[in-house]
């Protein structure tokens, strides 16, 4: 994988469970941290993951 789609994965991974937490104290149910950070994660890599590939 490439260092920047890495990267991507992990600030996407933090800001999704940012996300999942304040929707939580918000009032939704616990669960949607566990699936924030997935979403978060593959939307934070998947520039460089679709991106075509250099010949």
């Amino acid at each position: 994988m490439m260092a920047q789609a890495r990267h991507g994965m992990i600030i996407g991974a933090v800001v999704g469970a940012a996300l999942g937490a304040f929707m939580f104290a918000n009032g939704s149910p616990w669960f949607m941290i566990l699936i924030m950070t997935p979403i978060g994660a593959i939307m934070g890599s998947a520039p460089w993951l679709l991106k075509p590939k250099q010949e």
